[in-house]
């Protein structure tokens, strides 16, 4: 069985504003981890599983910055490849050879997926796997992979969800969106999925719709909303067949108006919804035992990073202790320097990642922190729990806590802020003929179900007659 990687590079509009949500950020998947875009760790996923095609989809606006990261990564795959033969090479590893970009300008994920399909774009022998470009996971592709040979036979396709394993809360926040996912248990053990509502769906109709008809076939269904979608589905080219049965309703302007989330939805209400049993999709949990986050929002970024820092202390502990320097930086096992950055005399940095090129004045104090590249701090500041977009200035004496800085911004001498975020003055998001300007920083992202209407006309047919509820 053959499959095809598809990578969904979004806008990050919950990492506002240090994604491209902003016109000062960076495109979302190359926003660092650790010091290395958020997209290496799924390709390197990717190489994991051996998949023979990984296709990067990403937007005009970020397709150049990912093209210069992706040629980054082929070239540092190279070296390794060489390194590890002990001899050079003039060829690239056959792996990197095969990832490739696709340029599409869409707001709705369904329109991509519908896009590929007719630009031929997904192989018609294959199958395929959609991946997040944010997506931190030890747990071995394989694992998924055999999940999706072993489906059920009536089963077009696998969606997989994961639990929430990071410690972190914030009440004023959506961190974890709050989406009710409908399941049953076969008997074999394995899981189908039934039906999913967002949280806008509950919002419109105050209440949760269960459908009778879902419950006479599945008497004992679980609904779950501490389940998160981890953007994974395994499928063919079987899932554009069961659209083409019905072209009148499933048609282009069906997936321009849909996320992934809610086609796959639709498809998994028919296992439920006609008299005569239709086409499955399958659903699998992440096991516990395993890492797995997405790093769509800021919080969860700055725990990424920590992650990675926590990974690197284990590692030194167990290396030993080096002598220090009482007038160097103290930099602790727990913290990360990019290249090419100074640290000032006495400068203390704990549980940091600093980037490139960033330089750093004396007795700075960085705490549980993440600094993007090019950044320039001055002497006496302090910073706990903060992320610095890159470019920025901090001026001496500054001091911030649990703040978030845009990109290219510059922080005036002796200021102190707690629980803010400082944004660049701009005219972004005024509109024509009128005199205010829309800030979207403070929009929600969810890069999954990008269209908050709630759209469930697939059952304005019926209307209220239970003698319809079969039909079709």
């Amino acid at each position: 069985m053959e499959f095809q990687a598809i990578l969904l590079c979004g806008k990050g509009k919950a990492l506002t504003p240090f994604s491209q949500a902003r016109s000062s950020g960076a495109p979302k998947a190359l926003l660092p981890i650790a010091n290395r875009p958020m997209i290496e760790y799924v390709l390197e996923w990717c190489e994991k599983a051996f998949f023979p095609k990984v296709t990067i989809v990403t937007d005009s606006e970020s397709k150049d910055a990912i093209d210069k990261a992706l040629t980054a990564y082929k070239e540092k795959a190279k070296a390794l490849k060489a390194k590890n033969a002990e001899e050079s090479t003039d060829d690239d590893p056959e792996y990197v050879t095969n990832i490739s970009t696709f340029e599409i300008d869409s707001e709705n994920s369904g329109e991509i997926l519908y896009a590929l399909h007719k630009n031929a774009v997904l192989k018609p022998n294959a199958h395929f796997v959609l991946l997040p470009c944010d997506l931190i996971t030890n747990l071995p592709p394989q694992v998924l992979i055999e999940a999706y040979r072993n489906k059920e036979d009536s089963d077009i396709g696998l969606l997989v969800h994961y639990r929430n394993q990071l410690d972190i809360e914030d009440k004023k926040s959506k961190i974890f969106p709050k989406n009710y996912t409908v399941y049953a248990e076969l008997a074999d053990g394995k899981n189908d999925l039934l039906d999913f509502y967002s949280t806008e769906d509950i919002d419109f109709h105050q209440a949760l719709q269960i459908r009778t008809q879902m419950c006479w076939r599945y008497p004992k269904a679980t609904i779950s909303t501490k389940l998160l979608n981890s953007s994974i589905f395994f499928g063919s080219q079987e899932i554009f067949k069961v659209f083409e049965e019905n072209p009148e309703k499933f048609n282009e302007s069906y997936f321009q108006h849909r996320s992934i989330t809610k086609v796959i939805r639709d498809l998994a209400r028919r296992s439920w919804r006609h008299v005569e049993c239709k086409e499955t999709i399958g659903f699998l949990i992440i096991p516990h035992q395993a890492t797995f986050f997405r790093a769509n929002n800021i919080p969860v970024l700055m725990e990424a990073n920590r992650h990675f820092m926590k990974l690197q202390a284990i590692t030194k502990a167990q290396q030993g202790a080096q002598a220090k320097d009482k007038l160097a930086a103290n930099v602790g096992i727990d913290s990360l320097i990019g290249e090419n950055t100074t640290l000032g005399e006495k400068t203390n940095v704990k549980r940091t990642v600093v980037g490139k090129n960033c330089t750093i004045g004396k007795r700075v104090k960085l705490t549980g922190s993440l600094v993007l590249d090019n950044v320039t701090i001055e002497d006496d500041a302090q910073l706990e729990n903060c992320i610095i977009g890159h470019g920025v200035v901090l001026r001496s004496k500054v001091k911030l806590t649990n703040c978030n800085v845009e990109s290219t911004h510059e922080v005036a001498k002796g200021t102190q802020a707690k629980n803010e975020t400082l944004l660049c003055f701009t005219l972004e998001g005024l509109v024509e003929g009128d005199n205010s300007v829309i800030d979207d920083s403070l929009e929600t992202d969810s890069d999954d179900d990008s269209d908050s209407e709630y759209d469930d006309e697939a059952y304005d047919e019926y209307g209220d007659n239970e003698d319809g509820l079969f039909a079709y």
